[in-house]
């Protein structure tokens, strides 16, 4: 069992890289990738941990991107060493961009009767600056002052669209990430698909529009993935020669709760090792990969 899709501190998980490495031993992980959005800081944390861990540490990222009327975001799984540089580059200019966003939302909730500073959501419970300030920061702090009663509230509430913490998100386009991605010799993988909203043909042809611009796959399994959706992305992967990576897309704390790590949501996930393997391989599956792979939907 593996799992190529999760988050730590250096993004909007609650487990330093380190924790996430020992929760992974614990469960008997093979593998683990940590793909913290828009970093690849918690890298070197996780590597320092796993000297003498019998886990396989693989080095991720999820990257935010822009598709027209679209909700997308972009893996980069099994990123060489030499490439984390560039990676390194690209999240300081992230961060910039992070920080902006963040100011912009403690005013608006300042604005709208919300009694909430800056300090208090850049540092977590413990005191600890945080890397990145996101959306779930600000659940965190939102909960932990009694504004809401569940982190879903706030997510249908307050930073859904047209909600009271609406702002404009500049997000690159993602045929410039992807191509980042396959020059930092990188495998680009399409997140969680059903976030696109797309199914049927439309989903059939983003896909195929996205492998125009280097994709080299989409994420099968994954935790808010049904049986059916599983079917059709496998079904899609098979006909666009495509592979697949997959995960848990664990946080932990109050950031998608449902979703643990390696099982998924309601042990809805087992993720086999060639899977990996594949991605490593850099090379286009044979027929009985995809006939594989059905066995683990």
């Amino acid at each position: 069992m593996i799992d190529l899709h999760t988050h730590s501190t250096h993004s909007d998980g609650f487990h330093t890289p380190a924790e996430l490495l020992k929760l992974a031993e614990t469960i008997g992980l093979e593998a683990l990738s940590l793909t913290d959005h828009d970093a690849v800081s918690g890298l070197e944390e996780l590597h320092a941990a796993a000297k003498k861990s019998k886990t396989e540490v693989i080095n991720g990222a999820e990257l935010t991107v822009d598709y027209p009327d679209t909700d997308m975001e972009i893996l980069a799984i099994d990123i060489p060493q030499a490439s984390l540089k560039d990676f390194k580059q690209y999240q300081q200019e992230e961060l910039e961009r992070r920080y902006s966003l963040a100011y912009q939302r403690v005013e608006i909730l300042q604005k709208a009767g919300f009694e909430i500073s800056y300090e208090e959501v850049a540092h977590d419970a413990k005191g600890n600056l945080r890397t990145q300030i996101r959306r779930p920061h600000f659940v965190d702090v939102l909960l932990r002052k009694g504004y809401i009663k569940t982190a879903d509230e706030a997510y249908q509430k307050i930073f859904v669209k047209g909600g009271i913490c609406e702002i404009e998100n500049k997000k690159p386009p993602v045929k410039e990430i992807i191509n980042f991605i396959k020059e930092n010799n990188a495998t680009a993988i399409l997140a969680h698909p059903i976030h696109t909203k797309h199914e049927g043909e439309k989903l059939y042809n983003l896909v195929k529009e996205l492998k125009g611009y280097g994709l080299d796959g989409i994420e099968v399994l994954h935790s808010s993935h049904s049986l059916e959706n599983r079917k059709e992305y496998l079904s899609i992967i098979k006909d666009l020669k495509l592979i697949t990576a997959g995960g848990s897309d664990f946080h932990g704390g109050t950031a998608h709760p449902e979703n643990k790590l390696g099982t998924g949501n309601n042990k809805n996930l087992n993720i086999p090792y060639f899977v990996l393997e594949t991605i490593k391989s850099r090379q286009t599956p044979k027929e009985i990969y995809y006939t594989e792979l059905k066995k683990y939907l």
